[in-house]
């Protein structure tokens, strides 16, 4: 019965030391959540401020709000907009066909060079963009394509794809041969498998890839603001938000967080929508690997 009574208050001191951690653990992870959300949910309200609001309270809500902000920020961000989503589209479609096809080459084909040119997609994995930033850019001054909307959307298309042939390769290398065996015992030639066989097995692969390089697209702004330095209506809308709203609305805080509020809302519609593919896309990939 003595052991029995001392088990018994080792296991309580056990479980209170415990529940103490736990109480603990949780209380930082809040504090870490609150810090994480209360400056997005700041920006929010501050958006539906008007100035004198926003010089008064802009640490906490106040009524009435004031949506002419949201229409006068779109008025001045809506352009930008329109170029991200052009350069998203076109870039992505194209950098994933590019990667698909020069991963599925890879995976399946044997050529010359084979191991030489992957090793050399590997090595550009490994190279810094902002080493070859320069060189780009005098590049691309020297084709005559500064300031247009195709030199922000090129590199979509040259450098992305760098990355996906990699995943990619490694995802068809590990499919069953027997699926390729099949399909040229059938009749069907190269491009059919890919097209028909190969490509709508990783689907999930790459809207993946595709939500993670539309993230990219709506970030970047070290790149258009590099290439485009005077004709301003050409550039996406990170870049287009600094240019905007550092002069003309510097003074009206409230209308350049509805302007940060526009360019974040299609990025979270994207989550919300695409979170499911983009999970599918993560495991299918890493059971594979």
């Amino acid at each position: 019965m003595t052991v029995y009574a001392m088990s018994r208050k080792t296991s309580r001191g056990k479980k209170r030391m415990f529940s103490a951690g736990q109480l603990c653990l949780h209380l930082v992870m809040a504090l870490l959540l609150l810090c994480m959300v209360y400056p997005l949910l700041m920006s929010v309200w501050c958006a539906f401020k008007t100035t004198v609001q926003y010089d008064t309270s802009k640490f906490y809500p106040t009524l009435p709000l004031k949506f002419v902000n949201i229409a006068t920020a779109f008025g001045k961000v809506g352009s930008y907009v329109y170029n991200t989503i052009a350069v998203a589209v076109f870039g992505i479609v194209g950098s994933l066909f590019i990667a698909s096809l020069a991963a599925y080459a890879f995976a399946t084909m044997d050529f010359p060079g084979k191991a030489l040119f992957f090793t050399m997609v590997l090595c550009l994995m490994m190279i810094p963009g902002v080493l070859t930033l320069v060189p780009q850019f005098l590049m691309y001054r020297g084709m005559a394509l500064n300031d247009t909307l195709f030199a922000v959307l090129l590199p979509q298309l040259t450098v992305q794809p760098v990355g996906a042939v990699f995943l990619l390769s490694m995802f068809f290398k590990a499919l069953p041969k027997d699926l390729f065996d099949a399909a040229k015992i059938d009749g069907a030639h190269v491009f059919r498998i890919y097209l028909r066989v190969a490509l709508p097995l990783c689907v999930p692969i790459l809207v993946t890839q595709a939500i993670m390089q539309i993230n990219g697209i709506w970030n970047d702004y070290l790149w258009p603001m590099t290439v485009i330095s005077t004709n301003y209506e050409k550039l996406t809308i990170s870049a287009g938000l600094i240019v905007e709203f550092r002069n003309v609305h510097s003074q009206n805080m409230p209308v350049t967080y509805a302007g940060y509020l526009i360019a974040s809302l299609p990025l979270l519609l994207l989550f919300l929508f695409g979170n499911k593919f983009y999970i599918q896309g993560l495991v299918s990939s890493s059971i594979k690997m």
